[in-house]
């Protein structure tokens, strides 16, 4: 089941899941756990979760919001998306539930980068979407 929940309600496993990608960051990680409960709250911030009964096999934390390069389009930008490795076989069925709740929600385009370190862009692209650019960052 791919479930819309409240952050405040999972922020447990939600941040669990968040270390588990640790090894993907270039910097030090300090979660904001109010930051994200209070743009939860906002409708800024759409936790969903790939569930199996009470075990949660993904989550995925999306940011939606009117496109700052057109107002008459709702993007979506991905700010977690992480299986646990034992479900990543079928990983596909959560980013079809995904895909369906941003569609009921409005949204036109869904963005999703993909790390050197441990590419996805496989997986992305298996599920339709379509490379768009390289994200690069440098410390200043």
């Amino acid at each position: 089941m791919i479930k819309q929940v409240k952050f405040a309600d999972y922020q447990t496993d939600i941040t669990a899941m968040m270390m588990d990608m640790l090894h993907l960051e270039p910097q030090t990680v300090d979660i904001p756990i109010q930051y994200y409960i209070n743009i939860d709250e906002a409708g800024v911030l759409k936790p969903i979760l790939w569930l199996d009964g009470d075990t949660i096999k993904g989550v995925a934390l999306i940011f939606v919001s009117t496109s700052m390069r057109n107002e008459a389009l709702l993007d979506a930008q991905t700010d977690v998306l992480w299986v646990k490795p034992e479900y990543r076989g079928n990983s596909s069925e959560f980013i079809d539930g995904i895909r369906s709740h941003l569609k009921e929600m409005g949204v036109n385009h869904w963005y999703a980068a993909s790390r050197d370190s441990a590419p996805i862009e496989g997986f992305l692209e298996r599920n339709n979407f379509k490379p768009l650019e390289k994200l690069y960052y440098c410390e200043v």
